[in-house]
């Protein structure tokens, strides 16, 4: 059986819609854990009017603490028999087929399965993001996780399968953090499997919604949850013999420069002064300074990378700020330099 966890928070819109996507699913055999995550809406309504429909489901409600705790929540709460764990957030749709592919790979030995998947941006436009189908065991990894990474498979938990007994018997869950938690979650699978696997169809669509999103939004700890993330990266690296983990220092440094783009959010409480005390931090943290020594990528991003190494507070602002600005005016442009691999 498959357990399929939905965190929902002030989703009355669109968990329906998601749900069904579930229940629609061709491979028939699982749960659905709905964790209301202290909405305000009608989200509790909504998932318990879709529970009393189908016996699959399964709602809780909680105090509002963010995905990662709703998630653990879940997880909590899977039933005994669950072989394997997905995750599905609340306003995506899985393609009918999602579970029966990814299972295909599961069944073939892979304990952590990743899909390829699309991404439908506010403005109806799509893009898919995909690797070839390749298995990996803990003597192939290595050579594939910088590219892994910078295909963006490995930065969320959703169009993914995982093996219900890694995470049950290593009590793998969520860090308590607002962003960045979901790759957490998957470097520490990754830590104790012994196989995984990569499937290019592209089954699983998560839709951006209007409006800041995680991901644009200001958070407090975004450059701590950065370095956490480069450094277990790089501890990865080591124990699966990854030769050049260039590729991996260029996604350490693209967060940074998203660290500081978000200073000009809307949802950024700091002054200009806390700004500048926030950037200085960020230009003198020697993990940042090292790790941005060498660093690859087009013109943009080499330009970018020496205004960053150069230390000049005023500079950089300037410079995000017009990064920022841009993004505003132009954001397929902005959403296409975001996602380069």
């Amino acid at each position: 059986m498959i357990s399929v966890i939905i965190p929902a928070y002030n989703a009355e819109k669109n968990l329906t819609a998601s749900v069904e996507s579930v229940l629609s699913q061709v491979y028939a055999d699982f749960e659905l854990i709905i964790v209301n995550d202290g909405s305000r809406d009608n989200t509790a309504s909504v998932a318990a009017a879709l529970a009393e429909k189908d016996s699959r489901i399964k709602v809780f409600s909680i105090e509002n603490s963010g995905p990662a705790m709703a998630r653990n929540f879940g997880l909590d709460h899977v039933s005994e028999d669950a072989e394997y764990i997905a995750f599905i957030d609340s306003d995506d749709l899985m393609l009918p087929d999602f579970l029966e592919y990814a299972l295909s790979a599961a069944e073939n030995g892979a304990e952590f399965v990743m899909t390829g998947f699309t991404i439908k941006n506010p403005d109806g436009t799509t893009r898919d993001y995909f690797e070839a189908e390749k298995f990996f065991d803990e003597t192939t990894l290595g050579e594939a996780l910088p590219r892994l990474y910078m295909a963006n498979m490995l930065n969320q938990v959703w169009a993914k399968l995982y093996r219900a007994d890694i995470i049950r018997d290593n009590n793998i869950r969520f860090p308590d953090y607002r962003w960045g938690e979901d790759r957490l979650f998957n470097f520490d699978v990754l830590e104790r499997m012994k196989k995984c696997a990569v499937l290019p169809q592209c089954k699983y669509s998560y839709i951006m919604q209007p409006g800041e999103s995680l991901i644009s939004r200001y958070y407090d700890k975004k450059v701590q949850v950065c370095c956490e993330a480069d450094t277990r990266m790089a501890g990865l690296c080591r124990c699966f013999g990854t030769k050049d983990d260039a590729g991996c220092r260029y996604m350490f440094i693209k967060s940074i420069f998203s660290c500081i783009t978000n200073l000009y959010a809307p949802s950024c409480p700091l002054s200009t002064k806390e700004k500048r005390k926030y950037v200085e931090e960020i230009l003198n943290n020697e993990q940042v300074i090292s790790r941005s020594r060498g660093m690859f990528g087009g013109a943009v991003e080499q330009t970018m990378g020496k205004v960053l190494r150069s230390g000049n507070v005023t500079l950089n602002m300037l410079m995000f700020r017009t990064v920022y600005a841009a993004g505003k005016l132009t954001p397929k442009l902005f959403l296409m330099l975001k996602h380069k691999k």
